[in-house]
Order: C-alpha cells, then structure tokens, then sequence
C-alpha cells in the first residue's frame, strides 16, 4: 500500500494519520454547521468536540492495545505511536458515547438532539479513517481471486469506507425530514453494525480472540444492533401505536 505520505528530514508523515486528521477535521466542520440549529453555541461545540476527540482516541486506542495485549507486552513503547494506525472503532465509539452522555447531561443539552447531529459527522469521518486503513495496508482482506480484489485480497477497508460513505447520505436525508429525536442515531446504530458484521467476514488481518467463531467486532456489532432495535421497538413504535 502507501502508508508514508512523505518524509522531511527525519520527519514522516504517515498516510493513516492525515486520513484520519481529515475525517475529524470534515466530522467537526459538519457538527459545528448544523449544530447551531438546535441551540448549542460555537464555543460549546468546540469544548465538546475537544473532549470528545480525546475520549474517542484514547479508547480506540485502548481496545487496540487489549485485542493485541500479547505484542504490546512486548513492544510497549509502540503503544503511543498512534500515527502508524492501531485503532479499534468501537473502543473509541463506545469511549465518545459514555463521555457525551456525562458532558451533555452535566451541561442540560438535548442528548437525542444532539446525537442525531452527529450521527452522520461519523460516518462521514469514518469514511476518511478506513481510506486510512487501505493505505496503511491494516484491516485487509482475505486471500480472492475475483475481479474487485486488490493485491489478491479482499478490499475491506474500501468496502467499510464506501459503505460509510452511503451511511452518511442516508441520514443526512432522513434528518432533514420530521422525526422523533434521537430516531437519525439509532438508525446509524442499526445500519453501521450490520455492515460492520458482514465485511468482518471477509477479513483476513488478526483481529485477536474469536468466541464462537465471531470476532470482537462482530459480537459488537450484535449488541449495539440489537440494542438499537430494542429501543426503537419499545420507546418509539409502543407510544406511537398508543396514540
């Protein structure tokens, strides 16, 4: 692949790291416009944008570092070096979420409101993150022989990336038509955990323990759909057939 973008001197710059300075970098510019529209300032986007930034990174980061505990163990000095790739999405999803739900509870902002905001800014951002993972060469494929592969292997990382891409139109669309609160986001949290689900099958890279022939990312996945679909079922679709 193409993991070094270039070099100054002794400096490297690391394709996954720009790739993924990009995708948060669309992510906020995306936030920070439509959020005005449901009364959070400027400046109360960036303090949250901030933080959660951190907390997303930071439990990526984590998940990465436990999944691969065996060669961090050995290797402990590379467990900072996040700019040569090493993050697990739904450490840092599952990290953000806790963190936004203290930050927005704490600071009496619509959660529901604000999460549907960023429901698309992921996927959007996302998208950059897995164009990352293609050139760093991480989160590959298995070995095919079909007419899309890419060095003989499966092209996950740019399945997951376009799969995002749609993901992020699909809400964009459905929030701009009326809709309970909070309804934008947990659509995200039925469709990206199903995609999520099927693409890991056709991976090839380590991705540590399996239970049940599944992977980490895949008994993930599984929660959070059926937990998203629970939550729908019984705090949308009951009031709405008790009206």
């Amino acid at each position: 692949m193409y993991p070094e973008l270039f070099s100054i001197g002794g400096l490297t710059i690391y394709t996954y790291g720009v790739c993924i300075a990009v995708g948060f970098f669309v992510a906020m510019q995306y936030i920070i416009k439509h959020s005005v529209n449901i009364g959070i300032t400027k400046n109360q986007t960036y303090d949250f944008l901030f933080y959660i930034i951190i907390a997303g990174i930071a439990g990526a980061r984590l998940l990465y570092v436990l999944i691969n505990f065996k060669y961090f163990l050995v290797h402990p000095l590379e467990t900072v070096q996040l700019w040569k790739g090493g993050l697990v999405y739904y450490g840092g999803f599952v990290a953000a979420v806790l963190f936004a739900l203290a930050y927005l509870n704490f600071k009496k902002i619509s959660m529901s409101k604000t999460a549907d905001i960023f429901a698309p800014a992921i996927a959007l951002g996302h998208f950059f993150g897995r164009i990352g993972c293609f050139f760093s060469g991480c989160c590959y494929g298995r070995e095919c022989d079909w007419v899309i592969a890419i060095n003989n292997k499966y092209p996950t990382q740019l399945f997951e990336a376009f799969c995002n891409l749609a993901i992020f139109f699909i809400l964009q669309k459905f929030n701009k038509r009326e809709h309970k609160p909070g309804l934008t986001f947990l659509l995200y949290l039925i469709i990206y955990p199903a995609v999520r689900f099927t693409i890991e099958f056709f991976r090839g890279d380590d991705r540590g323990m399996f239970i049940l022939g599944l992977s980490v990312g895949q008994i993930m996945s599984l929660v959070i759909m059926a937990a998203a679909i629970l939550i729908v079922i019984f705090k949308y679709g009951y009031k709405r057939e008790n009206k």
